[in-house]
């Protein structure tokens, strides 16, 4: 009898845990690349990876989610392993707002990011790093996100001590944002401001941002994109530009195109040039995407 209500008890505590909602999410990318600067051809993985989130209920009404992210390990040997690949956390949802622990994205990495439109290349630099806790109010003004984040001394996800703060402010086609992201251990100073405007299947992007790193001089960042869509395809433009104390690094250009398949399939083209960084850029990509 003892052990029966013990089994009783048990189940009803695991009950909350049953009743979670559980999703399955993850991406596929392969890509085939002709790099002309190298006169090589190649195949090409992103990371091929797998989400797994669970959400439930708080007993006052709030939500609660955890999730984790398996990376395949795509272009190993065993291609079978799964490695841990960040994105493990769990976040607690109300009237207030969010708070999210695990490794979640920093405050400024949560915005902007608005010149990053390629499906390969390019990358604007300055988009921040992740962090342990992040905090998301509710300021009760429509179109205002503000995201701070912080990440202690020792933190095992590999991610920086130091804080950081994002600002986002959408009005009808019009978006603006700032952020700075601050490592206290190694004293680097990161920020960046943007501003994209969009109207029908036009988008128009501009970002600037800089990196300071103690002993090592001041890095700028620009990102300028545009895209337009008409039906199921989009074709984007994009420069990244980075420039080291006077000297630039690096100065490229992308132009893709992108189809929608349907059903979560999508294919593109990409052609990339610099001629401007310590090893010239000219490939041309093709690849196909499944996410589901």
């Amino acid at each position: 009898m003892k052990k029966i209500i013990a089994l009783a008890v048990a189940g009803a505590f695991a009950a909350p845990v049953i009743a979670a909602d559980v999703t399955i999410s993850g991406n596929l990318e392969y890509r085939y690349v002709a790099d002309d600067s190298a006169n090589t051809t190649s195949t090409d993985a992103a990371d091929n990876v797998v989400t797994i989130t669970a959400t439930s209920e708080l007993n006052n009404g709030m939500t609660v989610s955890g999730s984790f992210t398996m990376d395949a390990a795509a272009g190993e040997a065993d291609s079978s392993s799964v490695i841990n690949d960040g994105g493990d956390n769990i976040t607690i949802a109300g009237a207030f707002g969010s708070i999210s622990v695990g490794d979640v994205s920093g405050g400024m990495d949560a915005v902007g990011d608005y010149s990053d439109v390629s499906p390969v290349g390019g990358e604007f630099g300055a988009d921040g790093d992740d962090a342990f806790l992040a905090l998301t109010p509710n300021l009760g003004v429509e179109g205002l996100k503000v995201v701070v984040s912080m990440t202690p001394e020792g933190d095992d996800e590999g991610n920086p001590e130091g804080t950081s703060y994002g600002i986002e402010y959408t009005i009808g086609s019009f978006a603006v944002y700032a952020g700075s992201d601050e490592a206290q251990a190694a004293d680097d100073k990161m920020s960046s401001a943007g501003a994209k405007y969009t109207t029908g299947g036009i988008m128009v992007a501009y970002e600037v941002g800089d990196k300071t790193t103690a002993g090592s001089g001041k890095v700028e960042y620009t990102g300028v994109a545009a895209t337009y869509s008409m039906g199921d395809a989009k074709f984007a433009y994009e420069v990244v530009e980075e420039d080291d104390d006077g000297s630039v690094q690096k100065d490229e250009t992308v132009l893709s195109v992108t189809y929608n398949l349907g059903g979560g399939v999508t294919v593109f083209a990409a052609k990339q040039d610099d001629d401007k960084a310590t090893t010239v850029v000219d490939k041309t990509t093709v690849g196909i995407n499944y996410a589901f």
